[in-house]
């Protein structure tokens, strides 16, 4: 009868460890709180071609009046991948519809390819009080929203890639090159990732600590301290100051490193596509931000790093931009 008992004892300590080990096993439940977008499908402002896409225009994301989206949702039972594009414009103007100019024949090949196409507005320089980190924080923001909504987009949040024209191409470096800035907090928008799967940086600048401009323009002997007061005034607006004489503060310092893409460079960082398609020559005389020696010493870190990256500069002997490449970069990044 005793060892019956033991017997007993046994099976029953058994049970309760498998029952407690399946439990710690099975995958979490999902957000019982979230509640689904209600999307309102309008007609699309370009045409699709073949494509079979639900589209959605002029959608806010932030209550900031810049801060709006338009997306195209391929019909498609899966979740699907997307790519998001932000529009350039020196950080004080432009707006998300010239992705209609520029990749008008891009956003129905994607689409195609069964992939989403987002295009996105954000707070320009004369809307923000802290400078370019904040017209960017925008851009962030919405990453993060996006994928806190990716059951209501039907969109997997494993496959999201960014790229960007000039500001947005800058901007998609700054998103694309930093470490996972999701927050501890409990904003579920906030605390989601902002890792992606590829980068696209279309006449673009190397970085945002413009004090650096010196290396990127080495060969011209550029000499950023004899650049004319009013004209230096003017740049460091960009950083949500008024006078150049703050620029060696350490917050100042602090801040320009926040913003240097170059330094965020690292080879876990997703593969990288850059095309700067404007001439050489000397900077203060032809277009010293989308000059194609950004495209080249971004190459040369991605290089000294061992990011993967395609990089296309035609101007410095870099190989001239295929038409299309976009897609099929992203393409072979997202599936």
């Amino acid at each position: 009868m005793k060892s019956n008992t033991v017997l007993v004892s046994w099976s029953s300590l058994f049970l309760i460890v498998f029952f407690v080990y399946s439990c710690k096993s099975l995958p979490e439940e999902p957000n019982s709180l979230y509640q689904p977008l209600e999307l309102n499908f309008t007609e699309s402002p370009i045409p699709l071609g073949d494509a079979q896409a639900n589209v959605i225009t002029d959608m806010k994301y932030q209550e900031f009046d810049n801060t709006i989206f338009d997306i195209f949702l391929p019909k498609s039972k899966e979740a699907t991948a997307l790519v998001i594009y932000i529009h350039g414009g020196g950080f004080v103007n432009g707006e998300k519809e010239r992705a209609y100019e520029y990749h008008i024949e891009d956003i129905p090949k994607f689409l195609e390819e069964g992939i989403a196409f987002a295009t996105i507005g954000y707070r320009f320089l004369q809307d923000v009080d802290n400078g370019v980190i904040d017209c960017m924080n925008d851009s962030k923001y919405f990453l993060q929203y996006i994928r806190y909504h990716a059951s209501s987009f039907n969109i997997d949040p494993e496959r999201i890639a960014l790229f960007g024209q000039s500001a947005g191409a800058g901007t998609s470096l700054w998103i694309g090159l930093n470490d996972d800035m999701a927050e501890d907090t409990d904003d579920p928008i906030l605390s989601q990732s902002t890792r992606l799967k590829a980068i696209g940086a279309f006449r673009t600048q190397a970085t945002y600590d413009i004090l650096r401009w010196e290396e990127v323009f080495a060969e011209y002997t550029i000499d950023m301290s004899r650049i004319p007061p009013m004209m230096m005034d003017q740049l460091v607006r960009f950083y949500g100051i008024e006078d150049s004489k703050l620029l060696d503060t350490d917050d100042m310092i602090n801040y320009r490193k926040r913003v240097d893409m170059l330094e965020l460079i690292s080879p876990d960082d997703p593969p990288l596509l850059v095309m700067n398609d404007a001439k050489d020559g000397p900077p203060l005389f032809t277009d010293p931000q989308h000059h194609p020696y950004h495209a080249k010493i971004l190459k040369e870190y991605a290089e000294k790093h061992g990011l993967k990256h395609e990089v296309f500069a035609e101007d410095l002997g870099i190989s001239s931009y295929p038409d299309g490449r976009i897609v099929e970069f992203f393409s072979s990044l997202l599936q």
